[in-house]
């Protein structure tokens, strides 16, 4: 496994987004994953949406990995949450804990929200859109 998908990016390309979808491409399935976390974001989306059904097929037709969050990933997400907070530049929980697991399982994250990510340290990332 090499990439995590956050939220952003699982949505461009359930909207065909022609970048990411040409990004994808590039890659085998096998090194692509999503976190448990985005997971839980897509699920929360797709039952606030018109659409539940429709959002929540396309959801369990994703050829990813779904990476559970472990006790290494809360770790690393309270190393990063601990160091913004004394630097005064937070991020999201839900972000904290996508970053957190990127970090502890030696992924980049793929992600369109770069103002958040860009604020953790020792966090690999790529902006495919």
């Amino acid at each position: 496994m090499k990439y995590l998908l956050d939220t952003n990016i699982v949505i461009a390309i359930r909207n065909k987004n022609p970048k990411v979808l040409a990004e994808l491409q590039k890659h085998r399935i096998e090194d692509i994953a999503i976190s448990s976390i985005v997971y839980f974001e897509l699920i929360f989306g797709a039952y606030n949406s018109q659409r539940v059904q429709d959002n929540l097929a396309d959801l369990h037709r994703l050829p990813f990995t779904i990476l559970p969050f472990g006790e290494k990933d809360a770790y690393e997400a309270g190393l990063i949450r601990s160091d913004l907070k004394t630097k005064g530049t937070p991020i999201g929980a839900y972000d904290t804990l996508i970053a957190g697991q990127a970090i502890s399982q030696g992924l980049i994250l793929i992600t369109h929200n770069i103002k958040e990510f860009n604020r953790v340290a020792n966090l690999a990332y790529e902006n495919w859109l």
